[in-house]
């Protein structure tokens, strides 16, 4: 089968990956729609530790094809991919907690071989293959109606500033909420904190080219912030007080001390975006004297299973859509150029079409 295999050097469309069969408890899914996410750069970049050679992708929709021993989920089972493979029996599992399931940061065997070598799958899931192999715990079933780019999204993008909005800074009706960075997952927090009834929405981003579909998402107020020292100016100029709630959607740290300084008293910072494995954070402590809060959020610290069919319900109901951030969908031979686009900041979601390679 054709897959994406990144060797170290060099990110090429191979056509002789094989798969092994599912184990207990595995399914594999035929992938029809995989998204790029700046996080399935970070091996390319160098910003974690990966061994190569890789599939790589993560974000991913498609259909159950083949199940191992004790797999209840059908045989056509259209499913949403998630990175979490959960143990579902510690303490964290059974009250739902699934992002603090110890296990679901262990690696996984991978099921990926080529020229009777392994090769490794990327977060546990390895998305950018026409077929990979899961654990029945990361396929979670999602209705039919809804778009496969956007079915894809919800896997990574929207469940993760979903859950950051609505789990982590639980942001309530009339709130200001301060969004730092219009990427994918910085434009799903605006349409989650949208949905929440935030009374207003700032978002700071360097590249002006982000302002129309800030604004189409839910902004308020865009201001384009070439320089980290911009962002607590721009909030702090619009709302003196500060915001109730801010995200920091990028990953680096210098956005993140001046998300920190955009707060208001009692306001709650979210670490959404993924920095570089070394990355430190340098903090005067007396910025969280008055009842401020920073938080950590990892896939939006909710618990895929619900999360998600529960997404594609709202989503399918008209309460916030995510046909404006589908950019453009390519297949996985034109890789190259929707990376460039990526990192020329052209995309808002950009996709794989896997179907027939």
């Amino acid at each position: 089968m054709r897959g994406l295999v990144w060797d170290g050097s060099e990110l090429a469309l191979v056509d002789d990956l094989l798969h092994r069969p599912p184990g207990p408890g595995e399914v594999v899914v035929e992938i029809a729609t995989a998204g790029l996410c700046h996080s399935d750069l970070n091996p390319i970049d160098g910003k974690i530790t990966q061994e190569v050679p890789v599939v790589l992708g993560h974000e991913a929709v498609g259909r159950i094809v083949e199940r191992g021993p004790g797999v209840r989920l059908p045989i056509g089972t259209r499913v949403v991919l998630s990175v979490f493979r959960p143990c579902g029996a510690c303490e964290h599992c059974r009250a739902g907690r699934r992002t603090a399931c110890r296990r679901t940061a262990e690696p996984a065997a991978t099921p990926f071989s080529r020229d009777g070598l392994p090769v490794q799958q990327f977060v546990r899931t390895g998305a950018f293959a026409e077929r990979t192999v899961v654990s029945q715990s990361q396929a979670i079933p999602i209705p039919e109606e809804l778009p496969d780019a956007e079915a894809a999204m919800l896997g990574c993008a929207t469940v993760t500033a979903f859950g950051a909005v609505e789990e982590r800074a639980r942001v309530r009706r009339g709130e200001t909420v301060l969004v730092v960075g219009a990427g994918g997952i910085g434009l799903n927090v605006v349409l989650a904190a949208r949905a929440a009834g935030a009374g207003r929405i700032i978002v700071c981003d360097r590249n002006p080219r982000k302002h129309d579909i800030a604004v189409a998402c839910g902004a308020t107020d865009f201001f384009v912030t070439p320089e980290a020292s911009d962002v607590a100016k721009a909030c702090l100029d619009t709302v003196p007080d500060g915001a109730d709630a801010a995200f920091e959607c990028v990953g680096r740290a210098d956005l993140l001390n001046a998300t920190i300084a955009s707060l208001g008293w009692g306001g709650r910072a979210v670490i959404v975006g993924l920095p570089s494995a070394d990355t430190e954070l340098s903090l005067r402590i007396r910025s969280l004297f008055h009842d401020k809060a920073l938080l950590g959020c990892r896939m939006g610290s909710v618990d895929p299973r619900t999360a998600l069919p529960e997404l594609a319900r709202r989503a399918l109901a008209g309460e916030f859509s995510l046909t404006p951030l589908v950019t453009r969908v390519a297949p996985p031979s034109e890789a190259g150029d929707l990376i460039a686009d990526l990192r020329r900041g052209e995309l808002e979601r950009g996709f794989f079409d896997l179907r027939g390679v």
